[in-house]
């Protein structure tokens, strides 16, 4: 399989000359390309796939939109886009696909500060700093990025640093399979992750996926066997949502833990209004009768923490879609 990696320092080089944006790495015709700064976007056959945004006023980055196997955007459009009436406009920092935390050395990385209504919280803010690598195949491409994360009122006081890599894969079904590598990096003192509900590898769904509401029409499944709203706060290797998307086409995300994970099964910040989300760290809040802050984890100046997940983006239904057995070619990489 012929292949090629664009060098950290290439990269960096290509990006800071102010190249324009039609400027491509990768195959721009009949397989993967990257194109962008701000987004990064990626391709396949010439098609948008995903974009990578840097959040730069958000406070994280993110992924919107991203393209699932029928053509139609797998994320809700809100609040990066206005006028789509069968979305809610509830939790503006449910943006597309993200990764962030509810409490970090008492700063709040998940939501948008701009929010009225959490006016009282300490934020911090994830900065995206670079596209540190990106790596094409004719069955995949990967990019690497990396990110600050520092107190929003003070940006020099920096918690920690993380380095990320996203893997794209589609399948001859149209499948589209989405790897992520999130490794944080305590290179600025200790990195204390409290004990919060809120967090950390997620994605607010197209509301037809949502459980309740005017347009929802999904169904959630997990490993274990528990469905509809009971799949909150429960520990298990996936979670698979499912149902029509706006074409009427049924369609799922499923989202798997990596055995090699922290305290795998995770638990599952899943709710009825299409939040799916995989939580290491919220034990005292998904199980009754431990201990206070009983999610907490420190990572040691010095040390880092690597979480991977895998994002299915599939035809059908569960059962259709194989994710039981999707899962465990993914634990066994």
């Amino acid at each position: 399989m012929k292949s090629f990696f664009i060098l950290t320092v290439a990269v960096a080089v290509f990006f800071s000359c102010g190249i324009a944006e039609a400027q491509v790495i990768g195959n721009s015709g009949g397989g993967w390309s990257v194109r962008g700064i701000d987004p990064i976007r990626v391709f396949y056959s010439g098609k948008l796939v995903a974009a990578y945004n840097s959040g730069k006023k958000e406070g994280k980055p993110f992924f919107y939109p991203v393209i699932g196997p029928t053509g139609e955007n797998m994320t809700r459009h809100w609040p990066m886009e206005e006028g789509f009436k069968d979305e809610a406009t509830d939790h503006i920092h449910h943006r597309g696909m993200w990764y962030g935390l509810g409490n970090v050395n008492g700063l709040d990385f998940w939501h948008f500060s701009g929010d009225p209504g959490k006016k009282d919280h300490q934020f911090g803010s994830i900065v995206h700093k670079s596209l540190n690598g990106v790596s094409v195949s004719q069955g995949a491409i990967s990019i690497k990025t990396k990110s600050d994360w520092v107190e929003l009122k003070n940006p020099k006081h920096k918690i920690c640093s993380d380095k990320r890599m996203f893997t794209f894969r589609k399948e001859k079904n149209g499948t589209l399979i989405v790897d992520a590598e999130i490794t944080l990096i305590a290179d600025s003192g200790d990195v204390i992750i409290h004990d919060d509900k809120e967090g950390a590898w997620a994605i607010r769904t197209i509301p037809t996926l949502r459980l309740e509401g005017p347009v929802a029409r999904g169904t959630a499944i997990n490993s274990e066997g528990q469905s509809g709203k009971d799949v909150w706060g429960k520990r298990a290797d996936w979670v698979d949502y499912y149902g029509p998307d706006r074409a009427g086409n049924e369609v799922g995300i499923a989202m798997l833990d990596h055995p090699s994970n922290l305290r795998h099964p995770t638990w599952w910040h899943a709710r009825h209004y299409g939040l799916v989300t995989a939580n290491p760290f919220g034990q005292e809040h998904f199980e009754k009768g431990v201990p206070e802050d009983a999610g907490k984890y420190v990572i040691h100046n010095g040390d880092s923490l690597t979480f991977r997940y895998r994002t299915i983006f599939h035809r059908g239904n569960v059962t259709d879609a194989g994710i039981a057995e999707a899962y465990h070619r993914f634990a066994g990489q």
